[in-house]
């Protein structure tokens, strides 16, 4: 039953693959006892030049690497090199939160800010590459205050995870990355996994990451070409800790096998790792969702570890990760020993059904199916761009009925309108988008106010007036949409 349901995934992966790479362009691996019970690999590392995925492919596991640092943290707890409970600013006098511990920094609970902190930083000088090193400085010139008493709420915060690969570095007196080698990479015998490097002279075989650039063009675009994505692909792609650890599926597994094996920590220190994180009142952090997986469910937080509670699977632990153009997850489910790796360096819309299928295979359960249909907004987007507005309406028109294989989205085709209007400075072709979307979606008072929008900013007053007032008569309380239509009227 199990090979049948397998072979009819796959199927179905390669079909809808080779359909505009909607479900999975990267790889899987499904284990189980610690096994490989299949593993698929599909799609290209790199687009531009054609060069194929394959199973050994490295990919940046993104937040994934938060589950590597929290390891690191524990064993030299476990060696007594330091305390959970220890404020961290024992180990960095200079660190201006007296109040915040190394445990805050492991659960996300300590209230620091996120990677916004260093938008005024890179608004002054855009050059910048935020490494690890220059976290604390900024952390004080900021003058920043931690948005709640340290331990009452959950904020994710990746700048927390790179405090903690510091730590790594001062108590080890070794770089991060050689820590990561000597303590956990080779224990694990995970000789394909590495640290990642800015500078792109090392380990250049990872895969690109891959995006649209707009509704306009239907072929994905590196990540690193498009300027729009600097300031997270460029500024922000540096530091250590919360992201950036480089490995394949393969080593994954051999990362599962041995922290669930006890070959990188004790059982009780597994164990504390994969505990909900209580707050000071007693509760715990939950969310009715469970990251990439699908389904019923609820999620929860321990030290560095994304906790899944599933009705109908049990409980599982692992974690997933998140760069534009690139989508990780890794998930071990602790009553039924199975472990799921995916990989997509397109990011693409379908990966949580990926990873929801895979377990629901792992489980003799059929996969799911789904209509996979394509956007009506790219193709009249691009349409339009390449042809004019004749063409563009005359496909839109004769695919709008086909809603088995099209769908119409009121919210693409307002993006679309903003990219040619602020990322391509194309005026009529943003109006032609906008005026098209009040004719599809006339209840919207969002659609009027774009196009109301956009007609001033061609300079068309009294039209962008008369839009205006058209949106805030649908939705009276649109305080943006009845500031601009002051702004407009007072000049």
């Amino acid at each position: 039953m199990k090979f049948i349901l397998i072979t009819a995934f796959l199927f179905s992966c390669l079909s809808l693959c080779a359909q505009d790479f909607q479900l999975l362009n990267g790889n899987i691996l499904m284990a189980k006892n610690g096994k490989v019970v299949h593993r698929l690999s599909y799609g290209y590392a790199d687009f531009p030049s054609r060069t194929p995925n394959n199973i050994e492919t490295p990919y940046n596991l993104a937040s994934i690497s938060k589950t590597f640092t929290a390891t690191a943290i524990l064993q030299l707890m476990e060696k007594g090199k330091l305390k959970l409970d220890d404020p961290f600013q024992q180990y960095f006098p200079e660190f201006p939160f007296p109040d915040i511990t190394i445990k805050h920094l492991l659960s996300h609970t300590s209230g620091l800010p996120d990677l916004e902190l260093f938008e005024p930083l890179i608004r002054q000088y855009p050059d910048t590459i935020v490494s690890s090193h220059i976290l604390i400085g900024q952390l004080i010139a900021s003058h920043c205050i931690p948005a709640f008493k340290p331990g009452d709420e959950f904020r994710y915060c990746n700048n927390g995870f790179v405090l903690l690969s510091l730590l790594v570095e001062k108590i080890s007196q070794q770089s991060f990355e050689e820590y990561l080698q000597d303590h956990i990479f080779r224990p694990a015998h995970m000789y394909a996994s590495f640290l990642y490097d800015p500078t792109g002279n090392k380990f250049p075989a990872q895969v690109s990451k891959h995006v649209y650039e707009s509704f306009a063009i239907d072929t994905l675009s590196r990540v690193r070409d498009l300027k729009r994505y600097r300031y997270t692909d460029y500024n922000n792609d540096a530091a250590t800790g919360a992201s950036n650890i480089i490995t394949t599926v393969q080593d994954m597994l051999l990362f599962d096998k041995a922290f669930f094996g006890f070959k990188l920590l004790k059982p009780a220190t597994v164990q504390l790792a994969i505990t909900p994180v209580k707050l000071n009142n007693g509760t715990y952090h939950t969310e009715k969702v469970m990251d990439t997986m699908e389904g019923e469910g609820e999620g929860s937080y321990g030290l560095g570890w994304e906790l899944f509670d599933q009705p109908a699977y049990g409980k599982g632990v692992g974690h997933g990760g998140f760069k534009f153009g690139l989508a990780t997850f890794y998930y071990h489910n602790l009553d039924n020993n199975q472990t799921i790796i995916a990989f997509d360096n397109t990011a693409a819309p379908s990966f949580g059904a990926v990873v929801t299928n895979a377990q629901r295979i792992m489980n003799d359960q059929e996969p799911i199916t789904r209509d996979y249909k394509k956007s009506l907004a790219r193709i009249y987007v691009t349409t339009l761009i390449k042809e004019g507005t004749d063409a563009a309406a005359t496909q839109l028109t004769l695919l709008q009925t086909d809603t088995a294989h099209y769908y119409l989205s009121e919210l693409e085709m307002n993006k679309a309108g903003y990219e040619q209007l602020y990322d391509y400075y194309r005026i009529d072709a943003a109006l032609e988008i906008f005026k098209l979307n009040c004719l599809l979606f006339p209840r919207s008072f969002n659609t009027y106010d774009s196009y109301g929008e956009a007609l001033n900013k061609a300079g068309k007053k009294k039209e962008a007036i008369a839009l205006y007032e058209r949106s805030i008569l649908i939705n009276p309380g649109n305080e943006g949409g009845i500031k601009e239509l002051s702004k407009i009227k007072s000049r």
